[in-house]
């Protein structure tokens, strides 16, 4: 009888310590914005890491969310530029970013030629300044279409590719001039239901990282 209630005591043990199944994956969220209210629209996509290649398309530096500044390799540099004005340095670019919630305006359908496609364009743009607030302050490197359908969990994240250009002066003190330091991804039709009152592109773009981005003269 003893060993019975020992044994029943030790199932119930085991039984309050088995680990408990894999929860869902977690809700969408409707992230924040810059003032810490909620986006009035769930933001689609997430940037993980800015891949910058190298001439054999090594990897020479990245930059992520809770990482943003690097220095990269001026002998690594895909192409560089010398003129009067000082040298320019060329790197290829590889921003991964991921889907966590369906659009909530699908972009409208564009043609484009050879092979000719209808399809709905994302736009990935640049600045050269941490907050961009008007048009003229971002530059669209790369239009990219992306299924409006929310991947499975675990679904690898996409990859777009694109270039820029670090532009030094001359002398001995040269320094960095006006240097591309923010990417984000935008949905235009999205982008264009704000109100006006909210006047920060990051606020309006579906994903967005700022960083630092400096070439090593040494390396």
């Amino acid at each position: 009888m003893k060993t019975l209630i020992l044994f029943a005591a030790l199932l119930t043990s085991l039984t309050a310590t088995r680990p408990s199944l894999a929860s869902a994956p977690p809700a969408p969220v409707p992230c924040k914005m810059s003032n810490g209210q909620p986006r009035p629209f769930p933001c689609e996509f997430q940037i993980h890491t800015l891949y910058f290649l190298g001439k054999n398309q090594e990897i020479v530096g990245k930059v992520t969310p809770t990482a943003t500044s690097v220095k990269l390799p001026k002998s690594k540099a895909v192409k560089t530029i010398h003129s009067s004005s000082g040298d320019s340095y060329l790197y290829n670019v590889s921003v991964s970013f991921s889907r966590i919630n369906t659009p909530s305006f699908s972009p409208k359908p564009n043609p484009i030629p050879n092979p000719p496609l209808l399809t709905g364009f994302y736009e990935i743009g640049t600045s050269t300044v941490s907050s961009p607030i008007s048009p003229g302050e971002v530059v669209v490197v790369k239009k990219v279409d992306v299924s409006p359908k929310l991947p499975a969990p675990g679904t690898r994240p996409n990859r777009v590719s694109f270039t820029i250009q670090l532009n030094y002066s001359s002398g001995a003190n040269a320094v960095l001039v006006a240097p591309v330091q923010y990417v984000q991804i935008k949905n235009p039709i999205t982008f264009a239901k704000f109100p006006n009152t909210i006047n920060l592109y990051r606020d309006h773009s579906e994903a967005w990282l700022a960083f630092n981005l400096q070439v090593d003269q040494t390396k």
